[in-house]
């Protein structure tokens, strides 16, 4: 009997795998994050996205507005970490003029949206990886 080596064969079809369940994945967190949204209609809804590195096996998911770390943050005094500006601060709205804020609450999306799949995460990952192998 000669040996037959399977292996790269293998490691292919777990790559694969792992790359279909981190896009199936990756969609499903985005799905979470888009209905966490404090606010219906907004470029930061429309900016959610996500990225699968296929050589690092990664995936990414986020807002790329440049305000999004600070909805999912806060700012100010209720800013979470509590490193935020204390005493509050003055800016110029385009629409409203001049306002005055102690900051924002946050209104975390993107943590407990991974949060709220990660049972359906993991039922995916058995559901594909155990038909690959």
């Amino acid at each position: 009997m000669t040996f037959v080596d399977n292996s790269q064969a293998g490691k292919d079809a777990i790559k694969k795998a792992t790359v279909e369940w981190l896009i199936q994945a990756c969609m499903m967190v985005e799905g979470f994050a888009v209905n966490l949204l404090p606010i219906s209609t907004s470029k930061l809804k429309q900016s959610i996205g996500y990225q699968v590195d296929q050589k690092e096996l990664v995936g990414y998911v986020g807002a790329n507005t440049d305000y999004a770390v600070y909805v999912e943050f806060g700012t100010g005094e209720f800013a979470e970490n509590g490193q935020g500006r204390k005493g509050g601060w003055v800016y110029k709205d385009p629409t409203w003029g001049w306002q005055f804020t102690y900051g924002m609450a946050p209104q975390p999306f993107l943590r407990p949206a991974f949060r709220q799949s990660n049972a359906q995460i993991q039922a995916l990952a058995k559901e594909i990886f155990g038909r690959s192998i």
